[in-house]
């Protein structure tokens, strides 16, 4: 099965690669590309596409790896060890407290 999913991913790869080579070689005409407050120099339009193709490609990749969902994590325990620090200071207050209760 696991066989059969490579095979599957390579091909769908291959047809990709071969979809931006048509793709590319049907559109040369050379497009700025405006973000508002910059203006890039002209490229053809296949090179703008394939670039946002690639990137959000990369972009899928670093969430897949888990880039994201390990600063969440980071950040709850960090939020979980200021919490138990605190709990821990509260309970050595009660201690005291309970202690001078009793002797006094």
């Amino acid at each position: 099965m696991t066989k059969l999913v490579r095979i599957i991913a390579w091909c769908f790869m291959f047809f990709v690669f071969v979809a931006s080579i048509v793709f590319s070689y049907a559109n040369p005409e050379p497009i700025a590309l405006s973000f508002g407050f910059t203006t890039l120099d002209p490229q053809p339009l296949a090179v703008w596409v394939v670039s946002a193709f690639a990137i959000g490609g990369l972009c899928g990749v670093l969430l897949g790896v888990g880039l994201v969902r390990n600063l969440r994590l980071r950040l709850e325990i960090r939020q979980l060890r200021s919490q138990l620090s605190k709990a821990q200071q509260d309970l050595a207050t009660y201690k005291i407290q309970q202690e001078t209760t009793v002797v006094g």
